[in-house]
């Protein structure tokens, strides 16, 4: 469904849904309802995918009391995770929805006693899919607004699951090539890994907090209800992601540790060949050095064999201290 808009503007995309006496959600035809008469006490909530700023303000004004949170939260990129006025409580839920390149998305939630509203910049498909069973066969646990916004917080928040599971996924292969010593693995798909972990932790900071807020949130704008139960479990929930993430970050951490340490080893062979062949060469060059001296007088400088004598001297001493330094172990 579109709300028309005026020349040269984008049609403002909204899904419109009504909460019936037998806990399904009904999807309203025949286009959004007008913003004049959306508060007609029915329970309802209203799903508005990339709105125009402008027609986003023109819309909601009508609708919300306290008109001076749409500038301040609504339109605002990012601003506090949650606000409240006399009438409407604000929340921005976040959500990542890509396991490949870990991007933060905030949903904008308005909730008011008989109406929620959501905004968002793209489609997340958890809601859209969840919106359909809800209209199919999910029955909600009341006929409350609160009833419907713990349906959609707990279909967000089971998804993060997913982002463990890719990010466990990413972290185990990583691990099975640094412990077979691949060093062809650049150490920035280790730091990779790590960002998407910050980002993910980033993400359920503020999701608990929401939740938390939720929880304790006195007014007219938001009733818990009997659901304060189900809000803790939520939370709890949330809190278990923590702990996926910080085992994560641990084995990250041995990861790269482990890794320095191969690159280190690595590091001090190639130092120890090129200490034993400069410890062979330093008597050889002695002896170089020696011989090159202008001097007329120098012992069998003049003799036959003294070049075949001299080769063979500086053979013997190269052949010897590579075996001393083979019998002293600096070769394995």
């Amino acid at each position: 469904m579109a709300l028309a808009a005026g020349p040269g503007r984008t049609r403002l995309k909204i899904k419109s849904y009504t909460i019936g006496e037998n806990l399904l959600l009904t999807e309203e035809t025949g286009g959004p309802p007008h913003p004049a008469s959306i508060n007609d006490g029915r329970l309802r909530w209203v799903d508005i995918l990339n709105p125009d700023p402008e027609e986003l303000r023109q819309f909601l004004r009508p609708i919300l009391k306290d008109d001076s949170i749409i500038d301040d939260y609504v339109l605002r990129e990012r601003n506090l995770p949650v606000a409240h006025s006399e009438f409407e409580l604000y929340f921005e839920f976040p959500v990542i929805t890509d396991t490949e390149e870990f991007v933060i998305e905030y949903i904008s939630f308005l909730c008011m006693p008989t109406l929620l509203i959501t905004v968002h910049k793209n489609e997340v498909g958890m809601m859209s899919r969840l919106a359909s069973n809800l209209c199919d066969n999910l029955h909600l646990k009341r006929a409350t607004i609160s009833s419907l916004i713990y349906y959609i917080l707990a279909e967000l928040v089971e998804k993060n699951y997913v982002l463990y599971m890719a990010l466990r996924e990413d972290i185990t292969a990583l691990s099975t090539k640094v412990i077979a010593e691949k060093l062809t693995i650049d150490i920035d798909a280790i730091l990779h890994v790590k960002k998407n972990v910050d980002r993910v932790n980033i993400m359920v900071e503020d999701q608990l907090y929401c939740i938390n807020i939720l929880s304790v949130y006195e007014g007219p704008a938001f009733d818990i209800g009997k659901l304060g139960k189900n809000f803790k479990n939520l939370e709890e929930e949330i809190r278990n992601g923590f702990r996926f993430l910080s085992r994560y970050e641990r084995r990250l951490e041995d990861l790269h540790q482990h890794y320095d340490l191969m690159l280190q080893d690595r590091t001090n062979n190639r130092l120890k060949i090129l200490t034993i062949v400069a410890a062979i060469f330093l008597p050889l060059n002695l002896v170089a050095g020696i011989y090159g001296m202008n001097f007329d007088n120098m012992p069998i400088l003049h003799w036959d064999f003294a070049y075949h004598t001299i080769i063979f001297l500086m053979v013997s001493v190269a052949l010897t201290m590579v075996y001393l330094f083979y019998r002293a172990g600096w070769f394995k």
